[in-house]
């Protein structure tokens, strides 16, 4: 794929802090294979009968899943891991794939994607795009309805209807919850998320969000570490490591 189409890819993605992390005009990011095999109509549709069938016992359970899931990570004070951020679809039927790291440390987070890095100190972002050598700089300032790195692993508690689907989960130590998360507002990009949910741990093992646009984002979480030590420059974008640099800043 063409660098600029690549480029142009990522540019709508739910989790990208150009478009989620009030980067104006520009994941999310960290959002399906399914919408372009059976039509988006049909999909909404299919959504709609599944969601109908699951509300009740098996809503109460995914509530309970999903409180177990927030009380472990709420636990921990810092986390790190490999990511895998894969997207398919869109009007060109593309797929991309990207490995990279995440750090977290409350609202602070860094994502390196290798050719683009995403930082922010809870206060600000930066996303340096090495093809271009360019680093854009705004407010962090996500709306309630926006997935960010920092409330991916908590965004359910509040806006979202979720549903447990029994059928789909495993046994034994590979046992996971398969559970989706329907937004209240659908004036959002995306109309639903779907986390696997480890049954043994409460860790989310992948979270698929499926956007409007047709497109779906998949992350997966590898090698994941809790309470790691870090310091703080991790959470600041160093200019003077990027000779020539193009700062654009848009606070």
């Amino acid at each position: 794929m063409h660098p600029r189409n690549h480029a142009n890819m990522w540019k709508n993605h739910p989790l990208n802090p150009a478009k989620s992390l009030a980067f104006k005009g520009w994941m999310p990011v960290l959002v399906g294979i399914v919408c372009l095999w059976a039509g988006m109509g049909s999909l909404v549709q299919a959504q709609k009968r599944a969601t109908a069938s699951r509300v009740g016992a098996g809503d109460a359970a995914s509530k309970e899943v999903l409180k177990k899931m927030s009380k472990k990570y709420r636990s921990m004070k810092s986390m790190q891991a490999q990511v895998t951020v894969e997207m398919q679809g869109g009007a060109q039927q593309a797929t991309e794939k990207r490995r990279g790291k995440l750090f977290l440390r409350g609202r602070k987070f860094r994502i390196d994607l290798g050719d683009q890095l995403i930082v922010s100190d809870g206060r600000n972002s930066w996303t340096y795009l090495k093809e271009t050598n360019e680093v854009s700089i705004s407010l962090y300032e996500p709306s309630p309805d926006q997935i960010t790195p920092d409330n991916l692993f908590t965004m359910y508690e509040k806006g979202f209807d979720s549903y447990l689907d029994q059928e789909k989960a495993g046994s034994g130590q590979s046992k996971m919850y398969l559970i989706d998360l329907v937004p209240h507002n659908k004036k959002v990009s995306y109309f639903k998320v779907r986390l696997f949910v480890h049954a043994a741990s409460s860790l989310i093992h992948k979270a698929v969000v499926f956007d409007k646009s047709g497109m779906q984002y998949t992350y997966q979480i590898t090698d994941f570490k809790a309470n790691p030590k870090l310091k703080e420059d991790v959470f600041a974008f160093n200019p003077k490591a990027y000779p020539g640099v193009e700062v654009v800043d848009m606070r």
